[in-house]
């Protein structure tokens, strides 16, 4: 190869990797420098350097620099800073004017082995005058630029981080093994439900936020130190009263640090959507209760249908008499004794005895010495016996529904162990057998009418006021309301021991209030906590609706015994709707 193909490059100075590569377009330069003979070796040293595109400027004062500055636009600034006074103060002076680029600072090596020198701050770079040359201005030139432009990008990559931490609800955390303690940023402390200040906290009061089920396992998790490449993975409940909890996603991975630097783990911390299985077993409970429910009504709904259907069959229907059925009697023997051992027996009626034509018939066959007279009697008498049977045969129909009802009572008290809701529909009058329903009777007359049920049931003193009840019939959460009212008074029901129970509702602005207080033993220290067990399934029922509605329950003691159940609910009135 050449000579021309392969020039000598050992005149030309080698730029170090850490320096940029190659500068896209032309640089534009300002030197704000006093002394005119360093300005000169400034000039050549860039004319002898490599940045063939280049654009320089100078000037004698600071001011004319602030004034070019704020004039045009400047990629890098070389200041001679040793004829200000202030240098710090200048230099700050022309950021404020809108200068963001780099600052090289110049000086002289008399002047930095002053023992009271000091760099002054905003200086991106120093250069000596005395060391001067075209490697060194270039080398100075690349090397500041390329630092000020990874700042801004490392800058842009922070925020950007931030932005997603902060739209993804992730939180960070740095975990230092030898002294046991988290450094969290404001995220990460907020769904630990921890406070803001200060950000390091220790391994035990993290713990301690955690459900105490998921203690050991985040423990152990942090405990056993990963390797390298290894990701640290941990999901647990951040412990609360609020149903359901929330469940974290904790993930970290080890960083070695630098030289003498301990090794910490650092990661992210996230919420994720999926329930924990304390809820998802209440809510599969109160799915069961609801259907129990359900299906209670359901029987008892068939029921009244069976009664109605027989007391129906007693008063329409007659019974046939023995003496006239054309089948055998000892066929419907025993239904009959059967029907006579379940219930009571049916009121006494009295049966005249009729002649039917068959009837008739034989007796004309066996006795054959009879009159034609008796015949034409017997065949007259006919249709009046007939009448008369009729009349015979009718049953009161109130008095064997009565006996019929008499007969479910006994039946019931035969078998006591059964659990019951506080009033038992079946015990009650015809006109208040079917449990109440505020979507077809009105949320007030529902109320009303199972409130007296449960005082006539239980002998409990309950009393029931509602406010504003043109409002209440429009609310589309009175279904809710109701079978929370429902709830608290089988509560005091089978409980509280009461012997008063008051109920009232009203409206607070935009919020319904239930407000059910009773002299019982009060306030049972099981239910103080939302992680009780499912024995007291029907407050998790409530406060589970409630919460889906944006409503709450609180539960505090009465004065001078009792306790008193409070629900609010927003207010929710359907416009143009009518009440039932």
């Amino acid at each position: 190869m050449s000579h021309s193909e392969s020039p000598d490059c050992n005149d030309e100075p080698r730029i170090p990797a850490s320096g940029i590569r190659e500068v896209c377009g032309a640089l534009s330069l300002l030197a704000i420098i006093s002394d005119e003979d360093d300005a000169a070796t400034i000039r050549a040293d860039l004319k002898r350097s490599r940045l063939s595109e280049y654009k320089l400027q100078s000037c004698r004062s600071i001011a004319d620099g602030r004034n070019l500055l704020q004039s045009s636009v400047f990629d890098l600034v070389f200041l001679d800073f040793e004829s200000i006074e202030d240098p710090e103060s200048e230099i700050e002076r022309l950021r404020v004017s809108g200068y963001e680029n780099p600052v090289i600072g110049l000086t002289t090596r008399r002047a930095v082995k002053r023992p009271q020198f000091i760099r002054p701050n905003g200086i991106d770079d120093l250069v000596i005058k005395d060391d001067l040359s075209p490697s060194l201005v270039e080398s100075a030139i690349r090397s500041t630029i390329a630092r000020r432009t990874l700042a801004g990008e490392r800058a842009l990559l922070e925020s950007r981080l931030h932005l997603s931490l902060e739209t993804g609800r992730m939180g960070s955390w740095t975990y230092f093994p030898k002294q046991d303690r988290f450094l969290l940023d404001t995220i990460a402390l907020a769904m630990l439900k921890l406070p803001p200040s200060p950000a390091e906290k220790s391994l035990d009061e993290l713990l301690a936020q955690a459900f105490p089920e998921d203690r050991a396992a985040l423990s152990e998790t942090l405990d056993r130190f990963p390797l390298k490449n290894d990701l640290l993975h941990c999901q647990f409940r951040v412990n609360g009263d609020e149903m359901p909890l929330p469940s974290m996603d904790i993930r970290g991975r080890i960083w070695p640090g630098k030289t003498q630097e301990e090794t910490v783990l650092i990661g992210v911390i996230r919420e994720t959507p999926k329930s924990n299985e304390l809820f998802e077993r209440i809510a599969e409970a109160n799915t069961a209760i609801q259907e129990a429910f359900q299906a209670r009504e359901d029987a008892l709904r068939k029921a009244d249908q069976k009664l109605k259907a027989l007391a129906d069959e007693f008063g329409l229907h007659g019974i046939p008499s023995p003496e006239t059925s054309p089948a055998a009697p000892e066929a419907p023997a025993e239904p009959a004794k059967e029907l006579a051992t379940t219930h009571a027996p049916p009121p006494k009626m009295t049966v005249t005895k009729i002649v039917s034509k068959k009837t008739a018939a034989k007796k004309k066959a066996t006795a054959p010495d009879n009159s034609i007279e008796e015949n034409k009697q017997a065949t007259q008498a006919e249709p009046l016996a007939k009448e008369e049977a009729a009349e015979s045969l009718k049953i009161d129909k109130d008095a064997a529904y009565e006996e019929v009802m008499k007969s479910v009572a006994r039946k019931k008290a035969a078998t006591p162990k059964q659990e019951s809701l506080p009033f038992d529909f079946a015990q009650e009058p015809v006109v208040d057998y079917s449990p109440p329903n505020p979507s077809k009777e009105g949320f007030i007359s529902a109320a009303k009418r199972m409130v007296a049920m449960t005082r006539k049931e239980h002998g409990l003193d309950a009393s029931i006021s509602i406010a504003d009840q043109q409002s209440i019939e429009l609310e589309e959460k009175r279904d809710l309301l109701f079978e929370i009212l429902r709830e608290l008074l089988t509560n005091v029901v089978r409980h509280s021991q009461a012997k008063l129970c008051i109920v009232t509702l009203f409206r607070d602005e935009d919020e319904w209030v239930l407000q059910v207080e009773d002299d019982g033993v009060g306030l049972d220290d099981t239910l103080k906590s939302v992680n009780a067990p499912l024995n007291k399934i029907g407050l998790f029922q409530i406060r589970t609706q409630l919460a889906l509605k944006g409503g709450h329950l609180d539960m505090v003691p009465a004065s001078p015994n009792g306790l008193i159940a409070r629900v609010r609910i927003p207010v929710s009135i359907r416009d143009g709707a009518k009440s039932n």
